[in-house]
């Protein structure tokens, strides 16, 4: 027994939701979203019986802790597993759907772990995490792991539990509350864990399950600012040379009242594709169709094809990138943050 899942338990991103489980009623068939639900969620709840045909409300307990929310992955995975279901899939709530996400899961045995790709950046081990968990690198993969999907069975349940343990370690809620800019380590939350734990092991863990990488791009879209979804990308996508699954607003949300998303919201394709399910969310969508002179001049150049909305902003990005480094090159080695 199949199923998609998911939770989001913050109003200002219930839109997220929406999107996602309308994307997915439109593309998928035959499907099932488990969505994750406390007590209290009545609104979205009742959304969810009416324009959700497929989802299935799954009370989750109360999280003890701030610290704890960030285990809701592996909890309703487990949770899911503990009812019946033997093939679980999570889905970020910052994702749209693309297409029917059928083929992809199809044909995958019970021993692979299926993950997105974190943008395409090459793998590299976090050796001060592997340090903090007393743990030596066993394996790389073809790239970082992004945990905005996760499909797994019940054969990774002491995955999802290492997990979990890992994450109620001091250190995690060290990073965790100390603010980015004074982290000394690459930190990405619950994924820099997973990461480790699938490439890492000791004494009493050792990696052992197949693990496929969507790709990014052509795969799954990672929109972070204008110059992560490459020109490249999105110009064979809008063509239809590839054709992505998702598109998956990383970082800053389009919907986020911080002014640094107005230059996403600009030159948004997560907003793009948001557009078609304006009159089903029952909510205004004022971020999705942003107005001035940017916005107007990206939408001019996109053609009507979302994949290429923003396509001249992220083609000046890059360049302006290219000169800053040959000014001043960074490591090769070096990886930007990102947040999932």
């Amino acid at each position: 027994m199949k199923c998609f899942c998911t939770f989001e338990n913050r109003r200002e991103s219930w839109i997220g939701l929406k999107l996602l489980a309308l994307s997915l009623e439109k593309h998928s068939r035959d499907f099932t979203l488990c969505v994750g639900m406390l007590e209290g969620q009545d609104e979205m709840a009742e959304w969810l019986r009416r324009r959700a045909l497929h989802a299935v409300l799954v009370p989750v307990p109360a999280f003890q802790d701030a610290w704890s929310i960030w285990s809701v992955k592996p909890r309703l995975m487990l949770q899911l597993f503990a009812q019946g279901y033997t093939d679980v899939t999570w889905l970020d709530a910052d994702l749209i759907v693309l297409r029917d996400l059928a083929p992809l899961l199809a044909g995958l045995d019970d021993d692979t772990v299926l993950m997105a790709r974190e943008l395409d950046y090459p793998f590299e081990f976090n050796r001060p995490v592997m340090e903090a968990y007393a743990m030596e690198p066993r394996r790389e993969l073809a790239g970082g792991v992004n945990t905005c999907v996760m499909r797994m069975t019940p054969r990774h349940e002491p995955l999802l539990r290492k997990l979990m343990e890992c994450m109620a370690a001091p250190f995690f809620r060290d990073q965790t509350g100390t603010p980015g800019e004074r982290r000394m380590i690459k930190w990405h939350y619950d994924q820099t864990i997973m990461e480790m734990l699938l490439t890492c092991g000791d004494a009493t863990w050792t990696p052992t399950a197949t693990v496929e990488l969507i790709p990014a791009g052509s795969g799954v879209i990672q929109e972070l600012g204008v110059t992560r979804y490459s020109v490249k990308d999105r110009l064979r996508n809008g063509v239809g040379l590839n054709l992505p699954w998702l598109v998956h607003a990383l970082g800053l949300k389009p919907w986020d009242s911080n002014p640094r998303t107005r230059s996403v919201r600009a030159a948004s394709v997560f907003s793009a594709f948001a557009e078609k399910y304006r009159d089903e969310v029952d909510e205004p969508m004022p971020w999705a169709n942003a107005s001035g002179l940017s916005s107007r001049i990206a939408r001019m150049l996109s053609l009507g094809q979302p994949h290429w909305m923003g396509i001249g902003h992220c083609a000046l990005g890059r360049l302006r990138q290219i000169v800053t480094r040959h000014r001043d090159p960074i490591a090769p080695g070096l990886r930007n943050a990102s947040l999932s």
